[in-house]
């Protein structure tokens, strides 16, 4: 049960499946799937899941510690879980899952509401921002996990490595970060036109989940400064140093749950943040609708 008097979070998503809706409550009725759709235990290759019929609770380094509680369901129409986190800080959800028919598709409505403990409520602003990312990561992996069959969002951990210096000519833009998968995605094949040789990588200079703000340079990746910088584009130099690696497989819409592991990966001390220089990330192949991204997180 949510905690009376605290501060409230609450937070509504809407998608429609493609898939009947008796596929779809059977899926979200499984408890065994969950673990398959959570944004918080991808980041965590090492948790300790403990599932049975009506819950299942998790406890891991990364994940921090929590339970998920079947409350009611209704067969093909709703489902209401409670949703409870020990580590790394104690808080409360109550989950309410509708369905509806859309065709041959199924509408899903996901509702939620989040309690914080009190001393959390000056940071209220900043934690929901962040867990309307989570919820949407898990949503989109739910998704994929109900009309495909499986996620297709797969991390590899590569820990402390060196990164060398190199240069990169490219574009750096800001905004909002509505829209912002498809203005990066034009850039890309912006910068590609004139270098079509060249590795891609990206510096994230800002992104501000509160206020939706996001600054950034997509580039490609030079031996040397090149004679002539084409117009509308800039040079900039990137220096040599240590970082956390991740590689990220799959669509360039689950790129979030790399970046998320990062930053759960930080809070839990596995590593200290440099701010000497942005996070950046290295686009290890040229396919764009399924990229191999390596994120670099520059370390002290």
């Amino acid at each position: 049960m949510l905690g009376t008097g605290m501060p409230k979070i609450p937070i509504s998503r809407t998608q429609v499946m493609a898939s009947p809706i008796e596929k779809v409550f059977e899926v979200l009725r499984d408890i065994h799937s969950c673990p398959d759709w959570s944004p918080w235990l991808i980041a965590d290759p090492d948790f300790k899941l403990d599932v049975q019929n009506d819950y299942y609770s998790w406890e891991g380094a990364i994940s921090g510690s929590g339970r998920m509680d079947l409350v009611r369901d209704e067969a093909n129409e709703s489902i209401t879980y409670d949703l409870s986190f020990v580590k790394p800080w104690k808080s409360q959800a109550r989950i309410h899952i509708s369905l509806a028919v859309k065709g041959d598709a199924t509408e899903v409505t996901w509702t939620l509401e989040h309690s914080l403990s009190f001393f959390l409520f000056w940071k209220k602003k900043s934690i929901q921002a962040y867990l309307e990312v989570d919820y949407d990561r898990g949503f989109l992996m739910l998704k994929n996990l109900i009309e495909t069959g499986s996620v297709p969002s797969h991390l590899e951990f590569l820990g402390r490595e060196p990164s060398p210096s190199f240069v990169g000519v490219g574009i750096k833009r800001s905004g909002s970060m509505n829209g912002f998968e498809q203005d990066i995605e034009t850039s890309y094949k912006e910068v590609k036109d004139y270098y079509p040789e060249g590795q891609v990588f990206s510096v994230y200079y800002t992104w501000d989940l509160v206020r939706k703000e996001v600054a950034y340079f997509i580039g490609v990746r030079l031996d040397k400064t090149p004679g002539v910088i084409p117009d509308g584009m800039e040079l900039i130099n990137v220096p040599g140093m240590e970082v956390y690696a991740l590689r990220h497989r799959g669509p360039y819409s689950h790129l979030s749950n790399g970046w998320s592991a990062g930053r759960m990966h930080g809070r839990a001390k596995i590593f200290r943040q440099s701010k000497r220089f942005p996070p950046f990330e290295i686009y290890e192949d040229e396919n764009w609708e399924e990229p191999v991204v390596k994120i670099c997180l520059p370390m002290k």
